[in-house]
């Protein structure tokens, strides 16, 4: 008896076809509870949205934690007073507010030379170091020239209150005292700032003092440290 295969395949993939497409879809589509899966959609789409909302409300508190953060910090910004630091290893000074550095300048501190005068009296032109602080604001400042001034210079020394020792000039636009005879001042001799050749106090240039006068209140901490 001949089996005729062509005949067999034909009818075998029929019957496939109608178990894949007709067969089990109908079962499918019989067991298929409508009600019940709408209901599971409805949930979904609840949650969804659900989520959705929270993700609004999540990102709406970031937003505004966000500018919390920036107001405060600017605040607290406003609110820090300004200082400065004076390197005299390098002969710079640090205009500062917190933990920002605002300015940096070229100075000249004390060069720590030692002057002898009449009668073995010393000068020694050193920058104190430490925590100082502004005590006086200067425009304008008249530099009251000291007894070693004029020995420096190899000039007689006036009485006390003779009209050589005041002099205009020498310590540019504005100063601030930072008491002991220490000022941070101009200066005329620009040209050597970044040198310690001063007699102790700190020279500043014309911008730079003029800006350290500006934000530096009367009791604003002077940090010193270096050689």
């Amino acid at each position: 008896m001949k089996i005729n295969f062509s005949f067999f395949f034909i009818f075998l993939s029929f019957f496939l076809f109608f178990l894949s497409e007709i067969v089990f879809p109908f079962i499918e589509a019989i067991n298929f509870d409508v009600f019940e899966n709408v209901k599971k959609i409805n949930y979904l789409r609840k949650e969804r949205n659900n989520y959705q909302k929270e993700i609004k409300k999540i990102k709406r508190l970031v937003r505004l934690k966000k500018e919390e953060f920036f107001l405060i910090k600017k605040e607290e910004e406003e609110d820090e007073e300004y200082y400065c630091v004076i390197d005299l290893f390098s002969q710079r000074l640090y205009l500062k507010k917190g933990a920002r550095i605002v300015q940096e300048f070229r100075i000249s501190g004390g060069s720590g030379k030692i002057l002898t005068g009449p009668f073995g009296k010393k000068w020694q032109f050193v920058t104190p170091k430490g925590v100082l602080r502004v005590l006086r604001k200067i425009k304008d400042p008249i530099w009251y020239k000291p007894d070693w001034a004029f020995i420096e210079e190899k000039k007689p020394i006036p009485p006390k209150n003779s009209p050589l020792r005041r002099v205009k000039g020498m310590l540019g636009e504005y100063a601030l005292d930072l008491g002991g005879g220490i000022l941070i001042h101009g200066t005329p001799y620009e040209h050597l700032l970044g040198r310690p050749v001063s007699h102790g106090c700190i020279r500043v240039e014309k911008e730079g003092i003029k800006m350290l006068y500006d934000s530096l209140k009367l009791g604003a901490k002077v940090y010193i440290y270096g050689k």
